[in-house]
């Protein structure tokens, strides 16, 4: 019985442990980056992609894992924000070394929330979410 006992006891102190070991991982994996340019920042396959509203133009910087700037000549991309309610779709075009730039028809909030899609030269393509 004590047996029993003893084990259960240890059981439950390996599984709390394992919990409190885990959970700060779990808050950083979830937790909002902000990128070097001040924007709000996810990854999308091999990439950074940071996203820099400004009034109505939508900058989109790109960065490998190595945060070194990945040239954005013969990217494309599209990104669907939420605004007032309403998605916004803006499609981005390369403007710069490692730059994409769009226009909105309405001003953008400074935390956009939605998805930038990206096409790379080669034609595959890759998705940043921004809750």
């Amino acid at each position: 019985m004590t047996l029993k006992i003893t084990l259960r006891t240890t059981a439950r102190v390996v599984a709390v442990a394992a919990a409190l070991l885990a959970a700060p991982a779990l808050a950083l994996a979830h937790a909002p980056k902000v990128g070097v340019n001040g924007g709000a920042q996810a990854d999308a396959g091999s990439f950074h992609v940071e996203v820099v509203p400004n009034g109505t133009t939508l900058q989109v910087f790109l960065r490998d894992h190595s945060d070194k700037e990945v040239a954005s000549a013969g990217f494309k991309g599209t990104a669907i924000l939420v605004v007032g309610g309403k998605p916004q779709r803006i499609p981005l075009s390369p403007a710069g070394a490692n730059k994409l730039t769009g226009a909105s028809p309405v001003a953008l909030p400074k935390e956009p929330k939605g998805a930038v899609q990206i096409t790379t030269p080669t034609g595959s393509t890759v998705q940043a979410k921004f809750p």
